[in-house]
């Protein structure tokens, strides 16, 4: 497979996401679409809220210490499952990491075989992740603390007093600090999932190997791979922009039916004593569990179409550039076999 740029990879994954997902299938679509929102969303780590568990509230404390007491054991518990409940969303989202890349690569909704073949690999990644995300949140830091320290200090001390220029010109430079810090951490994020994941998963390289191949690819062609992340950011942009026009549509076709319900449920029932009332009421509650549950279905769907396009699209840009990924996206033509013609037999 030939290198493809970041514009020529555009055309080749939307096909490959047509395919995936056309005829639609709900089944598919869901199946296809939470793999891909714990895919895209492993990065989060849930943690636990601990910040008051030592302290009670004052209120609490001049109270009785049994119920202090009690507050403290129902924080501690709701601390331990958000840790627990982080921690399987972390493990089980990376590994469809893997599994989606595969998916995509090969073209099929078969989840187990690319999750047993990935099972061991998984903890190195997470290991890895973690890892740069606290190296990316120390430099974060670093980056912010000293806008913020200037905005501090400009701070007005006197109530009364006006904030100078200096205030709203250290407030601009702290934002836009935070808006440089919030795109390196994207940007780290995307150079980790799309350049060092696929040469775990198709090369079958240990972290190292894969990290330096990474390195070798960007260093070689950074034009390519810088106008890349910003194709990202563009299909991201418009791919917000359409999700967000497909969720109104649909919820406005969801309401047309269950307003009518509604209302014709409202007509008959709301003059109907109590027991018509607690029906009415019962009812009202029941179309809005299926509201929500359609647009929850929209939504998934919608999000497993937009992440498999940009997981295809990864994949394109990268296929020539790695060969065996190559060979799976456009598998070579079967060699030519040799026609060996028959001994010539004089008459």
């Amino acid at each position: 497979m030939r290198p493809l740029s970041a514009v020529d990879a555009f055309t080749p994954a939307l096909e490959r996401t047509k395919a995936m997902l056309l005829p639609f299938s709900l089944r598919r679509g869901l199946k296809l679409g939470l793999i891909a929102f714990l895919a895209e969303m492993s990065i989060q780590f849930i943690a636990p809220p601990v910040g008051n568990l030592g302290h009670p509230s004052p209120h609490l404390a001049g109270g009785t210490d049994a119920i202090a007491h009690q507050v403290v054991v129902a924080f501690a518990v709701i601390g331990v499952l958000f840790f627990v409940l982080g921690l399987a969303f972390l493990y089980f989202g990376s590994r469809m990491q893997f599994v989606l890349m595969d998916l995509v690569a090969t073209r099929t909704t078969v989840v187990g075989p690319s999750w047993r073949k990935h099972g061991s690999k998984t903890w190195g990644w997470i290991g890895l992740k973690v890892v740069s995300f606290l190296v990316i949140f120390v430099v974060i830091g670093a980056i912010v603390a000293v806008p913020f320290i200037h905005l501090f200090r400009s701070m007005p001390t006197n109530g009364g007093q006006p904030p100078d220029a200096a205030f709203f010109g250290n407030f601009f430079l702290f934002f836009a600090t935070i808006a440089l810090a919030v795109f390196l951490m994207m940007l780290s994020i995307w150079t980790l999932r799309d350049f060092v994941l696929p040469f775990m998963v198709f090369e079958d390289a240990t972290i190292g190997t894969a990290l330096s191949s990474a390195a070798k690819l960007m260093r070689r062609e950074p034009g390519s791979v810088l106008f890349y992340f910003l194709m990202k950011v563009v299909f991201a942009m418009v791919a917000g922009l359409a999700a967000e026009l497909c969720i109104f549509v649909a919820a406005f076709i969801a309401m047309v039916p269950v307003g009518i319900i509604g209302g014709g449920l409202w007509l008959v029932l709301h003059q109907a004593g109590p027991f018509g009332t607690g029906v009415l009421y019962v009812s009202f509650a029941l179309l809005g569990l299926i509201f929500l549950a359609f647009m929850l279905v929209v939504g998934i769907c919608l999000s497993g179409a937009v992440l498999v396009f940009y997981q295809a699209y990864t994949l394109y840009f990268l296929g020539g550039r790695i060969p065996a990924l190559g060979d799976l996206l456009e598998p070579p033509p079967p060699p030519l076999m040799e026609v060996i013609p028959p001994p010539f037999i004089p008459g």
